[in-house]
């Protein structure tokens, strides 16, 4: 892939498995900040709509709320760039789309990562700083969240302008007053002019005109106004200067007219099955459009090669180019989203993935259980500690366990609030396990931070019910789910380790190429603590609360301990012990 920086935005070449060399101008951080704006307002309505028609429901409709708020934030841009292919509502109405730096469609997997890293992106606290740093000063204006997916923005209207005839030379024109460069930029802009905002047009197109007055001279475009705006002055220049470039091309421009009468028939036949294709994907087309579909654009991407060896004008180029690209991202949309299927990915690739994986799950393990013994044996020791690193709520909690003013359960809950309960548990030690992962871009700083906090919290809450002489009780609660919520945390943190590790110890990769490989690799360990997540949530909000014997939620922990340790070590072993596909080692949408 190519980048340049020539004129008012930075464009990248990408080269097609067909060996066709497509260019997208990549997206700048306005216009991605606009349609970042945008899907916020967006989230923010949806969440307020369902607040005010779940509001009186009940803890039902608490459960609810809490879930969607979760998929609000986490799944918005995720579900959007899955089923309108890299788009969401936002980018959609900015003209903006992400492909894969290689220039294939957005898969599953490049999606979930970038929106996983978003977290990051948005650092310090909702600013945004941290992306847009990034976007400002990485040559192909990606965020970290790209960096880590292999990612790109690009601006995409759709497929351009309609195929057209290419302009005809008659006579002997002028010598051009514009360069070859000079006459490229002013042609980009009149190609692009009507998809402008206007007072985005007023602003690019002084720009332009300041970048080419000094050719022209003080000589404005011949006929025009001297007080004319300088997109009137651009759309007069070009309509001078296209015939006189045309010309010193030598009659190309002749033979670029005579492909474009000749194609003219074909070309409306692909741009229909691209916007068929585009409205159901490729299973809308019969095995007629099919094969169609495929000589009609194997036969554009030759067009595109000939536009550009006949010097074909910029407006022509521009819309075989775009209407190549979109036929590009139809065809390769179903390769970039192959996934391992979810019961294969459970049976087979996460337990490998976890034991191939292992030192930086127990690092992480580490990072945990050691911080939460060494606070449990502090606050032993010195009782008053707790106070200091306990909230109040749980401070109470254990004082009036002890005076017997709660019953032998570390807390009650309702049968008609345990929906909500659940709920809030699960997306809140979900989101804790998607920043964990997202933190290990800070060289793993994050990551160790997170366990380790999390560690200590545990030991000193460990450390206040045992001051108190109850630390059976919350042994009782915490011991069925317990296991699990650690393993997760564990497999999260250890991901997260995985992926810093790219940034201190890259090996014989860049840190770029580092950062995507392991950010792929180690995604699977993501989604084996979401799934932990889930069953502990279920398990914390209705059975380790309920009033059932302590002797039988140890033996439920001790179970689940016991299954766990059988399922990571010897499921999936075979002759070759490594996950499969590892970049592809993630459920199936």
């Amino acid at each position: 892939m190519a980048d340049s920086r020539a004129g008012l935005h930075r464009r990248v070449s990408l080269e097609t498995p067909e060996h066709v060399k497509l260019e997208y101008q990549l997206a700048d951080l306005g216009s991605r900040a606009a349609a970042l704006a945008l899907d916020l307002a967006i989230i923010v309505a949806a969440i307020l709509l369902v607040a005010l028609v779940f509001r009186y429901t009940g803890g039902l409709g608490q459960a609810v709320l809490y879930i969607v708020i979760f998929f609000a934030m986490w799944g918005y841009f995720l579900f959007f760039e899955a089923v309108w292919d890299g788009r969401t509502p936002g980018k959609r109405a900015l003209g903006l789309r992400v492909l894969h730096d290689g220039g294939e469609p957005l898969s599953f997997q490049g999606s979930v990562l970038r929106n996983l890293i978003r977290i990051v992106d948005l650092q310090p606290g909702v600013t945004g700083m941290a992306g847009a740093a990034s976007i400002l000063f990485n040559r192909r204006a990606q965020r970290l969240g790209d960096l880590v997916a292999g990612t790109i923005v690009v601006r995409d209207t759709g497929g351009g302008e309609v195929f057209g005839d290419e302009p005809r030379t008659a006579g002997r024109p002028e010598r051009p007053r514009l360069s070859v460069e000079q006459f490229a930029l002013v042609a980009g802009y009149v190609a692009r002019r009507a998809a402008l905002a206007p007072d985005v047009r007023t602003r690019v197109a002084a720009s332009v005109w300041d970048a080419v007055q000094a050719a022209v001279g003080r000589d404005r475009p011949a006929g025009l106004d001297p007080q004319a705006t300088p997109d009137t002055h651009l759309v007069r220049l070009h309509e001078q200067e296209a015939p006189r470039h045309a010309a010193r091309q030598g009659g190309a421009s002749l033979q670029a007219a005579a492909m474009a009468r000749e194609r003219r028939e074909a070309w409306g036949a692909y741009t229909d099955l691209v916007e068929k294709g585009r409205a159901g994907g490729l299973d809308r087309f019969s095995e007629a459009e099919a094969r169609a579909f495929g000589r009609l654009y194997r036969g554009v991407t030759a067009d595109l090669a000939r536009a550009r060896t006949y010097g074909a004008s910029p407006g022509l180029l521009e819309a075989v180019e775009r209407w190549a690209g979109a036929g590009h991202n139809l065809l390769y949309r179903a390769n970039g989203r192959a996934a391992v299927p979810l019961g294969r990915w459970i049976g087979r690739e996460l337990p490998r993935a976890v034991r191939h994986h292992h030192r930086p799950v127990l690092l992480a393990a580490l990072l945990l259980v050691g911080p939460m013994l060494a606070s449990y044996a502090a606050v032993r020791d010195r009782p008053a500690l707790a106070r200091s690193i306990m909230p109040a709520g749980m401070l109470a909690r254990a004082e009036n366990t002890a005076r017997g003013d709660i019953n032998a359960s570390y807390i009650e809950v309702d049968g008609g609030e345990r929906p909500a309960l659940s709920s809030a548990l699960v997306t809140n030690n979900v989101q804790v396990s998607f920043v964990a992962f997202a933190a290990g871009l800070l060289a793993g700083a994050g990551t160790v931070l997170i366990l380790v906090f999390n560690g200590v919290l545990l030991g000193a809450a460990f450390g206040l019910y045992a001051n108190n002489d109850v630390l059976g009780v919350i042994l009782a609660f915490v011991f069925p789910h317990g296991v699990m919520e650690l393993t997760a945390i564990c497999l999260a943190g250890g991901a997260g380790l995985g992926l810093g590790s790219a940034l201190l110890v890259p090996g014989r990769r860049t840190r770029r190429e580092a950062l995507r490989e392991r950010g792929r690799a180690f995604l699977s360990l993501v989604g084996g603590a979401v799934l932990l997540l889930i069953v502990a949530g279920l398990v914390e909000g209705f059975y380790s609360p309920s009033g059932l014997p302590a002797v039988a939620k140890f033996a439920f922990g001790g179970t689940t301990a016991l299954l766990l340790t059988v399922y990571f070590g010897f499921a999936g072993r075979g002759s070759d012990d490594r996950p499969h596909g590892e970049v592809r080692a993630v459920p199936a949408p």
